[in-house]
């Protein structure tokens, strides 16, 4: 049984089939008991002798005075002799519990009198009966999500249910039920606190409810805030016997609380300190508050204006509150909660102040303001109506626009062009203002030359943005053919939430001159939008070969799986490396690469996620390119979606073939002779309408819904900085053909020589810094394996304070690993700064999530001697530290 079943099982104990017999002397000493007695006041068989009889007993009225015992002893002895009395037996480890005791003297000289207690049986509470034989209790300790715990000090016995240490992240076996276990875990400023500690001011005899939080350290290291709830168990003489309780885990709370805490003290630091003016006006709870800076700004002192609504009210201007305060901040910007907006208030001089708001409203489902939050801020000098910008750097500002720029009021009607503007609609500005939009910017679509909305008669209308759009064309004159225009419109808010009018925004898309990188940094995102689901699909994929084998290693000890969650790992820090390539900017690095590889690895990516067949052949002795391998990626990625998305149905065939070709001057113009690498891309699609073949490398050209216009237009881009051409071939219902040609080279790949594994070679200190408590202990525990000793900080100022320590008494770490980003901290390369600072010799790796060479490149020369990418295995680790510390 376990102790806390035991605990509940007290009736049991107390009942004995004879009465406990007790031999008192005469001022009231035990000195024999029988073991009936023993057993009654669970105790000891020496334990009871030389007890005053009445410690045995709990009494309600007890008194701190020196002859107490003894006035206790003579009022017991004349009530038990008379008759026999019921008093409440205090064991030595239970609640107290009935008794009949009767007193007999059985000697004159020396007195002593036989003392005969019988417990009354207790009836059995349905917790004891609920499942028979079991206590509902120990159903409870054992598998529960409640942490119990059972401290007893008398038996020196301690018991955690399994509970109490899955809560703490350890197994039924790792640790010890012993109380040492719990000294070593509680946190060293709550021991004070903790539930085996407590005491009053006065002292306790019995049981004592307490209700207590402290922390307790979790098997990775870090510290879980419990609330311990139980009943402390005191003898007679007041000794703390016994603590049964149960831990909650209320981390969380105490976290919620905290960053509260925080926030309301960041809150007002800035009320109290900042330039901003806060206000909060809570209509039903009558709570109101204004900051300081809200009653400076006002010019009163923090005391002289009430937190009250009726002063915000007294501070607005009178023909703006009619309806009260209420209605003044309920009527603008409906529908929003939260807004920004321009507000005027009084000052206390009898000056106006036009001030730049932030409002923050809670409203009721019967559209009732509840509450307004918000804060003002001084507009800069010289703005007018809160505009920001004085009024004659209007014209000049929007003149220096490379767009046309056009103003609508709210009928309609244009109030300001801008001169692109003029020269794009064919008229001067005095032929285009007070007219209608309507008028002056006709659109009709251009491939079916239908005519369009106007894009401000919407905005204004509807309220509604425009976004960018390609599809339209200015109608001309009948003389004049309609023009390309790329647009966008949106709507212009007042202060009062209603439409006051519409700013278009429209420019002629063959006047955009973007260079070959601006190109293909616009069509990456695009890219990089489409190839998302696809990523995350593959990305499941293995995971799930990852956690299947993890699952079945940790439930059934089946080990076989490990090495196909180990391949799908590298598998996924492969296709995270290539995601990156593909996604950065930056410089062009070229490198001789291998075609097959890339395309490889384009299809991988592309096709992920599709019911498309994307079949690669390539021969074995396809030539070497020199590249830019992430634009190259790119291209063939490009190539590829667009095949993927031309499928009728989402299903169809994808054909990827490159070869050798030998090219003689002028077969593909402008491509000089020589040897070069063709790959074609071929679908099985819908093709392409021959009047718009000649069209698809134009920028910004598309016919797909939602599209940039920028994919082959990049693709095309990127192969011509690459000496190489593009070529294309459709047929509608057939399929499309891309032929890519770049010129092969007679550079060779460098190879990096192979090195032997070697593993468990270390000897030196390490110091570990990340903030991610998993990698640490992982990390920490590939160290110990490999020979080396180490300490974790979690932090770069933490490293530092470690470094310093042990540099201090000339034992500097032989290697420092860091990683490259801590979340609310310094991270390894600032400190890594301050290290070099310390210590110039020092020699430092840094580990990231990003497998980027670019990046390694810039940290190496920063002086960092290594990089490890994220994730890594034992022999990864291994490597780059024999590296490091060989050099």
């Amino acid at each position: 049984m376990t102790p806390i079943a035991a605990r509940q099982a007290g009736p049991s104990v107390a009942v004995s089939p004879s009465p406990a017999v007790l031999v008192l002397d005469a001022h009231g000493r035990v000195e024999l008991a029988n073991p009936e007695a023993r057993t009654l006041w669970q105790a000891g068989p020496n334990e009871l002798i030389g007890e005053f009889f009445p410690n045995l007993f709990a009494f309600e009225v007890t008194s701190a005075e020196k002859n107490w015992i003894e006035t206790q002893w003579e009022v017991l002895l004349a009530a038990a002799l008379a008759r026999p009395a019921n008093l409440k037996i205090q064991p030595k480890e239970a609640g107290s519990f009935e008794a009949v005791v009767r007193l007999e003297q059985c000697s004159a000289d020396p007195v002593r009198y036989f003392a005969f207690c019988t417990a009354v049986p207790r009836p059995v509470t349905p917790a004891a009966s609920a499942t028979g034989n079991e206590s509902i209790f120990g159903i409870l300790a054992d598998g529960s999500a409640l942490g119990f715990f059972d401290l007893n000090f008398v038996r020196k016995e301690t018991y955690y249910s399994p509970a109490w240490k899955r809560m703490l992240g350890y197994g039924e076996n790792d640790l010890p039920s012993t109380y040492d276990s719990w000294l070593a875990i509680i946190h060293p400023d709550d021991s004070a606190a903790a539930p085996d500690k407590l005491s009053g001011r006065s002292p306790t005899v019995g049981a004592r409810p307490f209700s207590v939080e402290y922390r307790l350290r979790h098997a990775r290291g870090h510290y879980l805030w419990m609330q311990g709830v139980g009943v402390q168990i005191h003898g007679p003489n007041g000794a703390l016997q016994r603590v049964v309780g149960v831990n909650l885990d209320i981390h969380d709370r105490k976290e919620f609380d905290e960053s509260a805490l925080r926030a309301e003290e960041r809150l007002n630091l800035i009320a109290e300190h900042g330039r901003l003016a806060f206000f909060d006006l809570d209509f039903t709870g009558h709570r109101s508050w204004l900051s300081p800076a809200f009653k400076g700004l006002l010019g009163y002192a923090s005391s002289e204006l009430p937190d009250a609504p009726d002063s915000v009210l007294h501070a607005l201007p009178v023909g703006e509150t009619a309806g009260g305060l209420a209605a003044y901040f309920l009527t603008p910007q409906p529908g929003q909660t939260f807004f920004f907006t321009t507000i005027r208030l009084r000052h206390r001089s009898g000056g106006e102040l036009c001030l730049y708001a932030g409002i923050v409203r809670l409203i009721s489902p019967k559209r009732e303001l509840h509450r307004v939050l918000g804060f003002v801020a001084p507009l800069p000098e010289n703005s007018v109506d809160g505009a920001g910008l004085p009024t004659e750097h209007l014209s000049v500002l929007l003149a220096e626009l490379r767009e046309g720029a056009l103003l609508a009021d709210a009928r309609g009607r244009v109030i300001f062009v801008n001169p692109v503007a003029e020269r794009l609609l064919g008229r001067p500005a005095d032929r285009i203002v007070d007219q209608p939009c309507s008028e002056v910017f006709r659109l009709v679509h251009r491939l079916s030359n239908a005519p369009g909305e106007n894009p401000v008669d919407r905005a204004i209308a509807l309220g509604e943005i425009s976004p960018l759009n390609n599809e339209f064309a200015l109608d001309g004159s009948p003389l004049s053919p309609p023009l390309p225009v790329t647009y966008s419109c949106r709507p212009v808010i007042g202060p009062d939430g209603r439409t006051a009018g519409a700013v278009l925004v429209f420019r002629n898309p063959g006047e955009m001159s973007l260079t070959p990188e601006e190109l293909i940094r616009s069509n990456r995102f695009e890219a990089l939008g489409q190839l998302a689901g696809g990523i995350a699909h593959d990305f499941n994929n293995l995971l799930t070969t990852i956690l299947g084998g993890i699952s079945l290693a940790k439930d059934n000890r089946e080990y076989t799986g490990l090495d196909n969650s180990e391949r799908a790992c590298l598998a996924a820090k492969a296709l995270s490396k290539q995601l990156l390539a593909f996604a950065k900017g930056g410089a062009t690095v070229r490198q001789v690469i291998k075609p097959g590889e890339l395309l490889a690895d384009a299809v991988r990516i592309s096709s992920a996620g599709s019911a498309v067949k994307v079949e690669l052949t390539v021969p074995a002795d396809l030539g070497v390119v020199c590249a830019d391998r992430a634009q190259l990626l790119q291209v063939f990625q490009n190539l590829l979606i667009n095949a993927i998305q031309a499928m009728p149905a989402g299903q169809g065939n994808i054909w990827v073939t490159a070869g050798n070709l030998t090219l003689v001057d002028d077969q593909i113009a402008p491509l000089p002779a020589g040897h070069y690498v063709g790959i074609e891309v071929r679908d099985n699609g819908s093709g392409i309408k021959p009047e718009l073949l000649a069209k698809i490398f134009d920028p910004f050209f598309t016919t797909k819904q939602g599209g940039t216009g920028l994919g082959l237009a990049t693709v095309l881009s990127i192969v011509k900085r690459h000496g190489g051409q593009l070529g294309v071939d459709s047929e509608l219902d057939v399929g499309t053909t891309f032929t890519v040609f770049l010129p092969r080279t007679a550079e060779e790949i460098e190879v990096e020589a192979r090195r032997a594994p070697s593993l468990r070679f270390g000897t030196g200190r390490v110091l570990f810094m990340d903030d991610d408590p998993n990698i640490s202990y992982l990390t920490g525990t590939m160290l110990e394996s490999l020979g080396y000793k180490f300490d974790l900080a979690k932090t770069g100022d933490e490293a530092i304070q470690f470094y310093k320590r042990y540099l201090n008494v000339g034992r500097p770490y032989d290697l420092v690993i860091m990683d490259l980003t801590i979340v609310g901290g310094m991270g390894g390369e600032e400190a890594f700064k301050h290290l070099r600072e310390l210590d110039p010799g020092v020699r430092a790796i840094i580990a990231s999530g990003y497998d980027d060479d670019d990046m390694a490149r810039q940290l190496l020369d920063l002086g960092f001697c290594g990089y490890l990418t994220k994730p890594y295995r034992v022999g990864d680790l291994g490597r780059v530290i024999k590296k490091v510390l060989g050099n």
